[in-house]
């Protein structure tokens, strides 16, 4: 036995989990069980194929190490023959297994569906505070996208570019209605690196605190909200962040570390290029686009932007969501869209032929209402979308930067963890720093589903183990009646067979070498 790592509870990515309170409707919670997702098929049975087909066309090592070490880590997670940690009910002795998490940040859906929800009460809680909160999202030209993927440097650039362009516009604004003084704006970024279609799209969603602070000598900082832009004022700042970036990017050459790496994954860099423009880079529909499902097209011109949206030289800003002071419930839900998993499980589905349709939540201008992947361009797209490791995807500005030395008297985190529910205590009476909060209470929060309380009593439950011993992991499984042995690889298919090798013997030509030549046809094979 080992000190337990973070347990999968449950799943809370947008599909949704299996988590009802059993107070309320009489069932009792049920674990996430990934195996069971079409997303979990599909790769488990085309991984070894997808790395086999990759080895075939390039000199290996054909994929980065972290690559092929997130999509295994996929395919263990949640697995409870893989390790587990053990729950006792402290009345009636009843126990319940929850497996392992991967703690991944590019495609697990349980992961990223607990990084998301941890982001939003984080954000909600002891970060932004009771003012009103504006959405920016920058959208950057094909070309830019995927030099972004895997570039961090570059990233951080063209996002310092964004951050700038729209506070300098802020404060400007707060300096037309009288305020004086220093001003401060505030920001939080989540780096996406995915669309709706899975492609690779590195683009920036920024809350920014609808207003600017000012500094009076003595006093707390005073926040002075700012009037919503216009058109005008979007078209604007868009202009100003391509020019920033144009310059910013005008002399920039990628370093030496950079470099090797481009050099050493020449693949995965194609890879990526193809999914930002759509289109697949190996397999047997190498240089095609994805399939498209289309509807009747919107009654509108596609190159119209719509309210709050402008358009300059591929880089798109919208600024037309907003949420008042008070909406904290309102704010985590945006949050939660901020930090979504690239995928919703209950969109995905298997068609007869063995291809996989991805249907869209809402239709796109072109009538575009869903995607049709075969299993190798799924996984071409979700190895895309890994992140480089250490590359950090969540940003801080401004007041809301942790270093930021009046921080404490605009997000008083003393305050927020006061607020937080008791359950997010591990044990009831017990304080709690403020910091990741525990899974537990997220699916309380989420779902009013109280994973704690005993399935069979409604007692409390405690962990009394990590287990990660095979030997014991199995006997403990064979007692509860649950599968004990881990999902396997599917072994690598061959690839089709594209031609006959003796398709020339009919012809008249030298037969194989193995004297094998198929019979003439005969005159009664044409006949009426």
């Amino acid at each position: 036995m080992s000190q337990p790592r973070t347990a999968d509870i449950g799943s809370a990515s947008r599909s949704g989990a299996k988590a009802l309170h059993p107070s309320r409707d009489g069932h009792a919670y049920e674990r996430h069980r990934p195996e069971e997702t079409v997303l979990y098929k599909t790769v488990q049975a085309h991984w070894k194929t997808f790395l086999s087909e990759l080895e075939s066309a390039a000199e290996p090592p054909v994929l980065p190490a972290f690559v092929i070490a997130e999509v295994e880590a996929f395919l263990r997670c949640g697995i409870l023959a893989n390790g587990l940690i053990l729950a006792k009910c402290t009345d009636c002795g009843w126990c319940r297994a929850v497996a392992f998490s991967c703690k991944r940040r590019g495609f697990c859906l349980s992961c990223l569906g607990r990084r998301m929800c941890d982001f939003a009460a984080g954000i909600v809680d002891r970060v932004i505070p009771h003012v009103p909160v504006r959405q920016w999202v920058l959208t950057v030209p094909h070309g830019l996208r995927a030099k972004l993927a895997f570039d961090p440097g570059l990233t951080s650039v063209v996002l310092r570019q964004f951050i700038r362009a729209v506070s300098a516009w802020l404060r400007r604004r707060a300096c037309r209605l009288g305020v004086r003084g220093a001003l401060k704006t505030g920001a939080v970024t989540v780096i996406q690196r995915f669309n709706s279609a899975v492609d690779l799209s590195v683009h920036y969603h920024t809350l920014f605190l609808d207003g600017a602070y000012s500094f009076p000598l003595g006093r707390k900082p005073v926040f002075h909200p700012t009037p919503a832009p216009a058109d005008e004022d979007v078209a604007r700042i868009v202009a100003a962040v391509f020019r920033r970036v144009e310059r910013a990017l005008a002399d920039r050459e990628p370093d030496a570390a950079q470099r090797r790496f481009i050099e050493s994954a020449p693949v995965l860099a194609a890879v990526a290029e193809a999914s930002a423009r759509g289109g697949v880079a190996t397999g047997p529909r190498r240089g095609r686009r994805i399939i498209r499902i289309r509807g009747a097209p919107a009654d509108v011109d596609v190159f119209v932007m719509g309210r709050l949206c402008a358009q300059v030289e591929g880089f798109n800003l919208q600024a037309a969501t907003r949420i008042g002071a008070n909406d904290r419930q309102g704010l985590e839900r945006m949050a939660r869209y901020l930090a979504r998993p690239p995928i919703a499980t209950d969109r995905l589905s298997q068609l007869d032929d063995g291809r996989l349709e991805l249907r869209l939540k809402r239709a796109w201008r072109d009538g575009t209402t869903a995607f049709v992947f075969t299993p190798h361009e799924l996984i071409e797209r979700l190895v895309a979308i890994v992140p480089r490791p250490r590359a950090h995807l969540t940003r801080y500005f401004g007041v809301l930067a942790p270093a930021f030395a009046a921080r404490s008297g605009i997000v008083s985190g003393e305050a927020a963890a006061a607020a937080a529910p008791a359950a997010r205590a591990p044990h009831p009476g017990k304080r709690r720093t403020p910091g990741r909060v525990p899974w537990a209470s997220l699916i309380w929060r989420v779902f009013l589903n109280n994973v704690l309380e005993c399935g069979r009593c409604g007692g409390r439950m405690e962990i009394i183990a990590a287990v990660t011993s095979t030997e014991a992991v199995t006997r403990i499984l064979q007692h509860l009646g649950l599968p004990s042995a881990p999902p396997s690889f599917h072994s690598a298919r061959p690839p089709p067979q594209t031609e006959l090798t003796f398709a020339s013997g009919v012809f008249g030509a030298d037969p194989p070498a193995n004297g094998f030549e198929p019979d003439p046809p005969a005159p009664d094979d044409f006949g009426a």
